[in-house]
């Protein structure tokens, strides 16, 4: 664990300013959920919420199946990083600091020319774009790596609304 030296008052309704240095280095935003964990009696773990992660195999497997069906690279992110891809060597990749200002604006990143998916891999025009949205939260991005054709529009569809049921009712 990494010491700041930053030491802060719990105020009357039990509440603790995380400092603007750590905020902006773990890229927390104004309403951003975070997970509270006790570690031991004595230390108290926060993590960023994601409802995409890593855990869940039943997501990692449907999206090598769908990879596999439709002949494409896959990469499912949540805010943070590749969180499913049919490429595993990019599971757990930090996204492109582009890429994490553009997320929730699907509009801008589908009119990219290019896009920076992480600091060691671009895309090219040839890329499709799709929100995640479970309980019309934003929560990450489906991303194929070439444009969905028209025999597999309606699964590409399909897949989308699946995972995000899936994702709000587990």
């Amino acid at each position: 664990m990494k010491t700041t030296g930053i030491t802060r008052r719990i105020d009357e309704l039990g509440r603790v300013v995380i400092p603007k240095e750590i905020r902006k280095n773990m890229h927390l935003k104004t309403g951003e959920l975070l997970e509270i964990y006790l570690h031991d009696s004595e230390t108290i773990v926060l993590k960023k919420h994601s409802v995409i992660n890593r855990e869940q195999e039943f997501i990692n497997n449907f999206i090598k199946s769908l990879s596999k069906k439709i002949n494409c690279e896959i990469y499912v992110t949540n805010l943070n990083e590749i969180v499913f891809s049919s490429k595993e060597a990019l599971i757990g990749e930090k996204i492109s600091s582009k890429l994490e200002n553009m997320l929730g604006n699907t509009i801008n990143i589908c009119n990219e020319k290019t896009l920076n998916l992480t600091n060691n891999v671009t895309l090219t025009d040839d890329f499709n774009v799709y929100p995640i949205l479970p309980n019309g939260d934003f929560s990450g991005l489906v991303i194929f790596e070439k444009k969905v054709d028209s025999v597999n529009s309606e699964l590409v569809n399909f897949s989308i609304s699946f995972l995000e049921n899936y994702l709000e009712n587990n």
